[in-house]
């Protein structure tokens, strides 16, 4: 059985992110082949990476406590599903440092995306696009978008209920 992590990548209130998460358990229920760990990057609390040593060192070896949570949950996972929204065009900051805090963790690993805002999180998945393939990673090639106003709300209740479940299944068989 594989185990998928899937990843909160928003901190603030009211977030969306846990309402698209609860739409991605569902998802997954369906599939007896797939175990989900949660990990929520608001509480796992990630310092801003200020190492002077590289993670793409063999020598980087992390100290944080916060940092070898993160590392163990990427290590162990088969695979991971970022739940991000776009902030001004881009990833979350804590997103965009959850990724600058490992490195050889994320080598042929198998990640995909449920994006989410106004523009169905189209900016983040061109930065996931252009960041994850830099790392060695195997971003896959069908993300969920979910557009404000077309397929969510913007407190994430489903406009599109069809289409969101749609997307939803679609990403997590790539993935």
């Amino acid at each position: 059985m594989s185990n998928v992590l899937i990843v909160l990548g928003s901190a603030r209130k009211g977030r969306v992110a846990e309402t698209i998460l609860g739409y991605v358990k569902d998802a997954l229920a369906s599939r007896e082949d797939l175990t989900a760990t949660v990990a929520d990057l608001k509480e796992i609390n990630l310092p801003f990476f200020d190492n002077e040593m590289s993670p793409a060192n063999p020598e980087y070896a992390p100290t944080n406590e916060n940092v070898l949570v993160w590392q163990k949950l990427v290590n162990d996972a088969d695979g991971v599903l970022f739940i991000t929204p776009e902030y001004n065009h881009t990833l979350s900051a804590i997103e965009k440092n959850a990724f600058d805090s490992l490195y050889k963790e994320w080598t042929d690993k198998p990640i995909a995306a449920v994006a989410y805002g106004w523009t169905g999180g189209s900016r983040s998945i061109e930065t996931l696009n252009d960041l994850i393939p830099h790392l060695g990673g195997d971003f896959k090639a069908n993300p969920s978008q979910l557009a404000f106003m077309k397929d969510i709300n913007p407190d994430g209740s489903l406009i599109d209920e069809d289409g969101v479940k749609a997307q939803l299944q679609a990403t997590i068989a790539e993935l």
